[in-house]
């Protein structure tokens, strides 16, 4: 008999026009469960209820995936996504006035939406499975005894790094932990969270499973084509000369002040005499340490090109394009970007810290984050060394086959499978 699943799908109610890697994920477990014949699914959203239900009235090939909710918290949820819309349209709008109605609003829109996770036992009742890809249990989840619970726990970077992050993210690590209980199931991203979760909870380590992610094959591929190549270049105004590249948000963690000290050092020594280093991700503004330490080194300054956000469209090419991709990010549940350049077969320099060699392997080159000596120099290799460029080419096409959505989807049903075999508590 299939089990019956019950997916939160939250994350699928935000715009797909802001939809990033959690995002992906989320769409990607869906699509994978709805499609694999081996559970019924249905769906709750225990928040963006009514940007959930969007997303399945514009699948029109999923009409049998029931969103469970009730009437009222629908009406209310619709009304608050219209509201939340005219904020957005009215967002450029800086006058003081503006901005006092949109905070008013917004409000509104909140005070709308909060009955959204209230779950009842009645839309529970005929479930053998809950699961939820980001959010804890709801209340009511935690109160029905027939569900197996599984959450799934991107890391634990909160609790571990604490100084990269607000008060409210630890508060939702609290609630997070509050979830990893002996009678629930777990899955992780890596190893290596699989580990945080048995150091910061008492679940047993039978009851948590490893389900690596994978890069997105119709995003993330070798682009040839010289003149999609040049285009690409044209539209963020990248130089004819060689590039490295990284992309992420620019959130302290991502080290990229680190990064610019690197590249804006072998400029002013002359070591790198016609190389760009091209930054995609949002609000490159935000990063104060990053601008700062671009500041230091003026003859880098026209050769470090923030791109901002780039759409799905041209990351194949702004990725092949690259002589090199750099991740010196100080810590990871996962690192979906190297293994997205990985794909498209550039070269990689990468942290050796938390999850990021379990992704990286032995295709690319993995340094201390902070040894600036170390990253200068592989970066002058790759550079230069078209021997070393060719070979890590090859290599991270290869490790990149290693992941993959379907074996992602496979090992959740298997999680699924040995949880139906365990007695309830």
């Amino acid at each position: 008999m299939k089990p019956r699943v019950l997916l939160d799908i939250s994350l699928l109610g935000h715009a797909p026009s802001v939809w990033r890697g959690m995002e992906r994920v989320g769409w990607h477990l869906f699509e994978g469960l709805r499609t694999s014949g081996q559970c019924e699914l249905s769906c709750v959203a225990t928040s963006h209820l009514a940007g959930a239900e969007e997303f399945l009235a514009g699948r029109k090939d999923v009409p049998e995936i029931q969103l469970r909710c009730r009437p009222g918290q629908l009406r209310f949820s619709r009304l608050g996504l219209r509201i939340s819309k005219v904020v957005q349209r009215s967002i450029t709008n800086r006058h003081l006035s503006a901005r006092v109605w949109r905070w008013s609003l917004a409000r509104t829109a909140q005070a709308c939406c909060t009955g959204e996770a209230r779950l009842t036992p009645e839309l529970l009742r005929d479930a053998d499975i809950y699961h939820t890809p980001h959010m804890p249990f709801p209340a009511a989840v935690r109160q029905v005894s027939h569900l197996r619970k599984f959450i799934t726990v991107h890391d634990f970077n909160p609790l571990m790094f604490p100084e990269f992050f607000h008060a409210g993210d630890a508060r939702f690590m609290d609630d997070l932990r509050g979830c990893l209980t002996p009678d629930h199931f777990a899955f992780c991203v890596s190893e290596t969270v699989k580990q945080d979760i048995l150091k910061f909870s008492k679940i047993p380590a039978e009851r948590i499973f490893v389900t690596p992610l994978a890069a997105d094959e119709a995003i993330f591929y070798p682009e040839t084509d010289p003149q999609i190549l040049a285009a690409c270049r044209a539209r963020y105004h990248i130089p004819e000369n060689p590039y490295f590249l990284s992309v992420s948000a620019h959130a302290p963690h991502k080290n990229f002040a680190h990064l610019i000290h690197c590249f804006g050092r072998l400029v002013e020594a002359g070591d790198l005499p016609d190389m760009s280093l091209v930054i995609v991700g949002p609000n490159p503004q935000r990063n104060p340490e990053a601008q700062a330490a671009l500041a230091k080194y003026p003859r880098a300054q026209a050769r470090v090109i923030l791109a901002g956000r780039v759409p799905d469209a041209d990351m194949a090419a702004i990725c092949s394009g690259a002589r090199a991709f750099l991740f010196p990010s100080l810590f990871e549940g996962f690192g979906m970007p190297p293994l997205e350049a990985m794909q498209c077969g550039t070269p990689v320099i990468a942290s050796n810290t938390t999850s990021i060699p379990e992704v990286v392997g032995g295709a690319g080159i993995l340094l201390p984050p902070k040894d600036t000596d170390r990253w200068c120099q592989a970066m002058l290799s790759l550079a230069n060394d078209t021997k070393l460029q060719d070979d890590l080419k090859v290599k991270s096409l290869t490790r990149a086959k290693a992941f993959s959505w379907p074996q992602f989807v496979e090992k959740t049903l298997r999680g699924y499978r040995i949880g139906m075999e365990q007695p309830l508590s």
